[in-house]
């Protein structure tokens, strides 16, 4: 049996903007990001505890909005409301699912490696406790309300992949499969080599793509290069060079060197 993470309790009062006190059956979990990197989850909290549940206008009109649990950037995990009580979260989910709001980092909002385990273990154990599935039964709230209303958690509906290995990992977790320790986290950017050398030959380019027209010359097996910069393609990435030129960064063609 998996233990129940540590959990601070900062409970919302009961109130018709966040707290109404509607009975939960939990059928699935809806993760959510806080919609500002960098910003501590404990804002969060407040805003919804403090702000929100005394009743806050915004173009006139009242907010109604809370989560069940908030993730913070050290993975310190707050709970505001009972998961057998409705929160205002998931839109038309918030009748079936516990939502999750977890904070996040980076120009892509990512998450701190502290963060993700916390969120595995979170959902893993939500999951064991309520009798879920963490392959089938964990979402996104993209999924409830679409791309097109609300990219959220914006990383993970960028990146379907890392949603894909996050459950497997809640999965393992649940599974006895793999120890909280060993949890990594799938979402931390891949460090930049400072040189990279040549397994195989490969064109090197003027311009970042892939043309024909754009090829300068050919790195040779065992050569070495600097590297200045990673430049992200919606297929293959590419490496800047510190020449100015521009190679593939598939591990097929070019390895880390230091």
């Amino acid at each position: 049996m998996l233990n129940k993470p540590t959990v601070i309790e900062k409970w919302q009062k009961k109130n018709k903007f966040g707290r109404p006190g509607t009975p939960l059956t939990a059928k699935k979990i809806a993760i959510h990001y806080t919609g500002k990197a960098d910003v501590e989850g404990l804002k969060t909290v407040s805003y919804f505890n403090n702000v929100v549940a005394n009743g806050y206008k915004v173009n006139g009109k009242y907010i109604y909005a809370s989560s069940h649990y908030v993730i913070d950037l050290d993975g310190t995990i707050y709970q505001l409301i009972p998961t057998n009580e409705i929160c205002y979260a998931t839109n038309s989910a918030n009748s079936y699912a516990i939502a999750i709001e977890v904070a996040t980092t980076g120009s892509d909002n990512h998450y701190t490696d502290a963060t993700y385990k916390s969120m595995v273990h979170l959902c893993a154990w939500l999951c064991q406790y309520k009798g879920l599935n963490c392959k089938t039964d964990i979402i996104t709230h993209t999924d409830v309300v679409g791309k097109s209303y609300k990219l959220c958690p914006i990383y993970m509906v960028k990146n379907p992949d890392k949603m894909v290995q996050f459950k497997l990992d809640c999965w393992n977790l649940k599974a006895g499969k793999i120890n909280v320790d060993d949890i990594i986290n799938c979402t931390a950017p891949t460090p930049i080599p400072k040189l990279i050398k040549i397994i195989q030959d490969v064109n090197y380019h003027k311009t970042p793509d892939f043309k024909s027209s754009s090829v300068v010359g050919v790195a040779k097996t065992g050569e070495v290069f600097t590297v200045d910069s990673l430049i992200k393609r919606s297929d293959t990435n590419m490496y800047k060079l510190k020449s100015g030129y521009f190679i593939t960064a598939s591990t097929k063609y070019v390895k880390k060197y230091r």
